[in-house]
């Protein structure tokens, strides 16, 4: 089979892709390893929630404004969008090659043609182990972020959730309410504010336009890199001080796993400063945003997620001796472009991009959902209609270039 376009992955990017593609009477086929929004559906624990609300979804249709999607129902939602879309599920595209004018794709069925390319299969689909995991004493349950589905799916017994980010976070507090005893690995990283000065904190920023900064904007580079500071889904404000008032164990970074025997670096309370320092700043733009613009808006709401928050040291920790008997490994996410062997990656496996969006040397490869391939808000919903818009551009001139 040929097309003019080939789309991998079915989640929100995909569709969204697929949708503009078909406004403009593009001939394409979306190949989707799984089911449609398959990394919502099956790499998302039962209690999940967008952390964006819904004023910042519009690639989710007509959704409240202040509606925070659940996993099932973000799943249902792509489902209901992809209808009439030419989406093929449980297709694993293997390989991508350039045969002269065209793209030959493999899957485990049969092998297509297409002039052009959008990858939308996620920045964000595999889940990272550090090697010192392999140490882990083989008696402990070992369970990664994309296979945590609840609490009540884990040995009885303490569980220690191991990363410092969103999925760490959220993921310590889902257990902590359900009357787990939970030890929390953290580490330095910033804390997002759920709302401020009458409403959402993420909905201020939008209006100040810090989501739309672009990469050459920023004053250091470095801060691409930087974890995106911690906020809880369904609009509420999470951190390390408010997981240790919920009785979250708080330890530093984990740096050795000897067995049971675990070690820890770093002071917990330099990062409940940081995060706290990062919050003022998040609230700083949306502060001389409203006195730019003259807005009459309310004054600055109790910050209930602020530090000290009490957390003895604890650079080591016997996982047997408390009673710790799972071990969640929230380290991390990444994409597997492995597919792609002629797209250039950077050291973080990143594909490198021109600016308009392109793969590097090769412009029938575009993308969508690759952070900050755009703007800040290029790995989120938010972001998608800018780079889905990018992407179909693109495509298009690319294909009047053959007639």
């Amino acid at each position: 089979m040929s097309y003019d376009c080939a789309v991998v992955g079915a989640g929100a990017a995909g569709i969204t892709t697929s949708r503009s593609l078909a406004e403009a009477g593009v001939d394409h086929v979306v190949l989707e390893r799984g089911v449609i929004g398959n990394t919502w559906s099956t790499q998302r624990w039962d209690s999940f929630r967008l952390n964006t609300p819904g004023s910042m979804n519009a690639v989710l249709g007509d959704v409240g404004p202040l509606e925070y999607s659940t996993r099932d129902e973000t799943v249902a939602i792509l489902a209901q969008r992809a209808e009439r879309l030419p989406v093929r599920t449980g297709t694993t595209v293997t390989a991508a090659r350039r045969v002269g004018d065209v793209l030959r794709l493999t899957t485990p069925e049969e092998e297509l043609e297409t002039r052009t390319l959008v990858v939308a299969s996620g920045p964000k689909n595999v889940a990272l182990l550090p090697t010192m995991a392999a140490n882990l004493a083989p008696h402990i349950c070992a369970v990664m972020a994309d296979q945590y589905r609840s609490p009540a799916a884990l040995p009885d017994g303490a569980v220690l959730v191991v990363g410092g980010g969103q999925s760490g976070a959220q993921i310590a507090e889902d257990l902590v309410l359900s009357g787990r005893e939970v030890w929390w690995s953290t580490s330095r990283i910033g804390r997002y504010r759920a709302r401020y000065r009458g409403r959402p904190l993420l909905d201020w920023h939008v209006a100040a336009g810090w989501w739309a900064t672009p990469p050459d904007a920023l004053p250091d580079p470095a801060a691409m890199r930087m974890a995106t500071p911690l906020i809880a889904s369904n609009g509420r404000g999470l951190g390390i001080p408010k997981l240790g008032r919920m009785g979250v164990n708080l330890l530093g970074r984990l740096a050795e796993v000897d067995g049971t025997r675990l070690g820890f670096v770093g002071d917990v309370a330099d990062f409940v400063a940081f995060g706290d320092k990062v919050s003022a700043e998040l609230e700083r733009i949306a502060d001389d945003y409203i006195a730019a613009a003259g807005i009459d808006a309310p004054g600055a709401e109790p910050d209930d997620g602020r530090g000290p928050v009490d957390a003895p040291a604890r650079p080591t920790l016997d996982l047997d001796r408390e009673g710790i008997t799972t071990v969640v490994w929230c380290t991390g996410f990444g994409g597997d472009y492995r597919w792609l062997p002629e797209v250039e990656t950077d050291a973080y496996g990143v594909p490198v991009l021109d600016p308009s969006g392109a793969a590097a040397g090769d412009p029938a490869i575009r993308f969508v959902g690759v952070p900050w391939q755009s703007t800040r808000a290029s790995a989120i919903l938010h972001g998608m209609p800018l780079d889905v818009r990018r992407a179909v551009d693109g495509v298009t001139a690319r294909l009047a270039g053959y007639n």
